[in-house]
């Protein structure tokens, strides 16, 4: 490993203060040294595998057997699974894709009960990290290759080159930064990263009057964030009767799901702007792009691991259009093995990974369980909420904000903010769409609430469930 190629995942990763001090000195760096050669040679991986199946399925097959030996030499734990599964004899030279299942799927519990036996290298070679705990569940502490930060890179950004966006362009970031006070603390001009950062909260269309003079300074064409905090910068736009100067050529949306209703105020706003939606886990074991022209539709990139769908027994989904949970086997960052580990995230089956076809899994209706996009019905069945979210942008005229709340089955409340023309007929238009498009199996309120932010960083839930979904 060289120390280019990992220089923008540490400087990503560093305290503010030493941010502030070497940024002068990374902006000068040319591009391609700044991504370095580990991030260059995955691009052309990815890119040699994206036009050949036969070559993607070699190296899926090379990645997953390689795996395989480095989890039974290194980690004292998956070297039970595997002798119990395989016998003490184990080659994993001959290990095909479908001998997995002969392997439990596994979940946080048991990877936290095994600790560092489930590891395969040394514990001093790896970055510890730690993932938010939610419905119930606590927190979960894993171990990541130091490297991982120049490969993660390359996937994403061969994502985002399919509408357009490369290593040179200049983007408006929307996450949870945590700004400096006052009025300059609304933004920050990152150059070593060519990224404007905004505040996404409290975003007042005063604030989004700032922003855009920020982005028309800068020729910036291309927004990254939070799909929340897009829509509300829209939504901000469209009050203020003003768009970026230079327009909004892509979208490039993370940590939250993207729905049909947010794709819609978007386009209605920006116009017919493209979308680089991709699919992907802090544990690094699956990595999935959505087929442009094609929303909703993903596909898994075979690069970067093993991904099923599952069953409530573990079973394997294959009939196309059954709904399964994804379990994920990762070839990104192998210090610390995650073989069939179980997401938690669901999925619709479109198309099953064959040789023919690169080991390129295609699924659809994408619900990730920590963000989940489902409310809960009387009868204790999902309601899929895109289901009911009008995609007509006119019936949110006069609401600023609004969240689904549900702690009961059956039982939502729509909480909402209203902009400056809004009245409590709008809201009553929004509540009386949603309770038709239910056919009774839920029942809305409203309630007015003086701001809306869910998590860290100011995200803005669209759903704020309490329910423990994996009940129902």
């Amino acid at each position: 490993m060289k120390p280019l190629d990992i220089m923008r995942g540490f400087y990503v990763r560093s305290p503010r203060f030493v941010r502030d001090a070497v940024r002068p000195l990374i902006s000068l760096v040319p591009t391609g040294m700044k991504f370095g050669k580990t991030y260059a040679d995955w691009r052309a991986r990815i890119a040699r595998a994206g036009s050949d199946p036969h070559h993607a399925h070699e190296q899926h097959l090379a990645s997953l057997r390689a795996l395989l030996a480095k989890a039974h030499q290194g980690s004292p734990f998956y070297r039970g699974l595997i002798d119990e599964a395989f016998g003490t004899g184990f080659d994993a030279s001959v290990f095909m894709p479908e001998d997995l299942r002969r392997l439990p799927v596994l979940g946080k519990t048991q990877l936290r009960e095994a600790g560092e036996a489930a590891l395969a290298v040394p514990r001093w070679q790896l970055d510890r990290t730690d993932t938010s705990g939610s419905n119930a569940e606590p927190p979960f502490s894993f171990f990541l290759d130091k490297d991982r930060s120049a490969k993660e890179m390359a996937f994403v950004y061969d994502a985002w080159s399919r509408i357009g966006f490369n290593e040179r362009d200049a983007r408006a970031s929307l996450r949870g930064f945590h700004l400096k006070d006052g009025g300059p603390g609304l933004y920050d001009w990152d150059p070593a990263l060519r990224e404007l950062k905004l505040a996404v909260f409290p975003m007042t269309v005063e604030d989004v009057a700032v922003y855009l003079d920020q982005i028309d300074r800068r020729e910036i064409r291309f927004l990254y964030g939070y799909p929340s905090a897009i829509e509300l910068l829209c939504r901000r736009m469209r009050q203020l009767g003003r768009i970026p100067r230079s327009g909004v050529k892509g979208i490039l949306p993370i940590s939250e799901p993207l729905y049909d209703h947010q794709r819609t105020l978007i386009r209605s706003v920006l116009g017919d702007v493209k979308f680089g939606v991709f699919y992907g886990l802090s544990e690094k074991v699956a990595f999935a792009v959505e087929v442009q022209g094609e929303d909703g539709l993903y596909e898994f990139d075979p690069l970067y691991g093993v991904t099923e769908l599952v069953d409530e027994n573990d079973n394997p989904v294959t009939e196309p259009g059954r709904e399964g949970r994804i379990v994920g086997t990762g070839f990104l960052s192998t210090g610390m093995p995650f073989i069939r580990y179980d997401t938690g995230d669901f999925g619709r089956l479109v198309e099953l990974p064959t040789p023919g076809n690169g080991q390129r899994l295609r699924i659809r209706a994408l619900a990730p369980r920590r963000k989940p996009g489902f409310l809960i019905s009387f009868d204790g069945q999902r309601v899929v909420t895109t289901d009911l979210t009008p995609e007509d942008p006119k019936l949110f005229n006069g609401i600023a904000e609004y969240q689904f709340y549900q702690d009961k089955p059956g039982e939502v409340v729509i909480r909402y903010i209203l902009d400056r023309e809004g009245s409590t007929a709008d809201v009553e238009r929004l509540r009386s769409h949603v309770s038709a498009k239910s056919r009774g199996s839920l029942a809305f309120t409203v309630e007015g609430v003086p701001q809306i932010a869910s998590g860290r960083g100011g995200k803005r839930a669209f759903i704020d469930q309490r329910l423990d979904v994996t009940r129902y």
